[in-house]
């Protein structure tokens, strides 16, 4: 059998980023559009922050697509908040027998190693997203990104592309962009600012 990856601790660094970008936003910036187009960036966040409810439903057998696609924030301290319950959500993966038992993950029945790996993805796009409409550095850990990559080009076939799929058609990334827009090209993200 192969061998699942071990993505746990991938997903804490991604979520300690995501959760510093969180915590530089402004309160000017609530009602600004990203480059996931259905969020603005208050949307963002509460979407962000649904995702620890999710993980621990996917690692105690529950079903994390019966939960809400968004959860309140604590609009003073969002990221220390996020990073409070994410690691708490983590905490429900302490048992190495997790990663290779098949799990409810928020697209399908996967091992639950994969499970992490498609959080880790989707914390490190929705980390661009957040990051370049709030004008902040938009590159993750190239190692995270390399990961998450690694993850997107197993995952992510042409049937989840779409209108009525969370990620679009690839996009050309920019001759210079670095590894994290490369990856939000690749799942269909594309960003004009001042649009």
């Amino acid at each position: 059998m192969t061998q699942i990856p071990d993505f746990r601790s991938d997903l804490a660094a991604a979520q300690e980023w995501v959760a510093g970008l969180m915590a530089a936003v402004r309160p000017d910036q609530w009602s600004s559009p990203t480059p996931c187009t259905e969020f603005d960036v208050r949307a963002l966040l509460e979407h962000l922050s649904c995702h620890p409810a999710k993980l621990v439903a996917t690692a105690t057998g529950a079903d994390p697509r019966r939960l809400p696609s968004r959860a309140e924030i604590d609009n003073d301290q969002p990221g220390e908040d996020y990073l409070k319950r994410a690691g708490a959500a983590l905490g429900h993966w302490s048992d190495d027998a997790l990663l290779t038992r098949t799990v409810t993950a928020p697209w399908g029945e996967a091992p639950g190693g994969l499970a992490i790996g498609g959080y880790l993805m989707e914390t490190v796009a929705h980390g661009w997203d957040l990051a370049v409409a709030t004008g902040q550095p938009a590159e993750a850990d190239p190692v995270l990104v390399a990961k998450a990559q690694a993850i997107a080009d197993r995952a992510l076939t042409d049937d989840f592309r779409g209108p009525e799929s969370p990620f679009g058609v690839r996009v050309e990334p920019r001759p210079d962009a670095g590894p994290t827009e490369r990856l939000a090209a690749f799942l269909g993200r594309r960003w004009n600012e001042g649009r």
